[in-house]
């Protein structure tokens, strides 16, 4: 998990930096962050935290983000652990099966940490309109997550347990 989280930073700061210097003037944020917890969250339950904060961290180093703005993305990219209730419900496999239930889980997950980056923003002063500003600029980082996930879902090992998926290379390995 470290390495992967070093990839996650490193990938987060690279797509936050290019943005900021080629594209200044653009409304809207791409941000991996949504994308790497739907996977994280899938694979590693509530250690998908750490790719929230990894990459909310990378996003506000790459933005020259002021203190709060870096609490603001790390504490609302957390919040998006409430997602794990859906997953706990639905169930892993029916969500991985289902391309509706993988558009609702990737769409839960956004929209858990625009909520809770306005949770968080709300405590540094902002007002109301906090979660309709956090929602609208990362509109285009849920696309991409969602066509990321869509394109992950069904490969082996990749959006699933990671438990599961290492019992059943196990089981596969003793079988043969």
């Amino acid at each position: 998990m470290t390495i992967l989280s070093l990839i996650f930073f490193v990938a987060e700061t690279l797509i936050t930096k290019g943005a900021r210097d080629w594209f200044p003037e653009l409304p809207y944020v791409l941000s991996l962050s949504i994308l790497f917890m739907c996977l994280e969250f899938m694979r590693w339950r509530i250690w998908g935290i750490i790719s929230g904060v990894v990459t909310g961290t990378a996003f506000c180093i790459a933005s020259q983000a002021t203190p709060a703005q870096f609490a603001v993305y790390c504490i609302g990219n957390m919040f998006a652990a409430t997602v794990l209730i859906f997953i706990k419900t639905a169930g892993r496999k029916r969500i991985r099966d289902s391309v509706a239930l993988t558009a609702v889980y990737v769409t839960l997950v956004y929209v858990a940490a625009c909520l809770g980056r306005t949770a968080a923003a709300f405590c540094f002063g902002s007002g109301a309109g906090a979660f309709g500003a956090f929602a609208a600029t990362d509109v285009l980082s849920w696309v991409f997550a969602m066509i990321g996930i869509m394109c992950v879902r069904n490969a082996d090992g990749i959006f699933e347990d990671q438990k599961d998926y290492l019992l059943r290379l196990e089981e596969a390995e003793l079988n043969k």
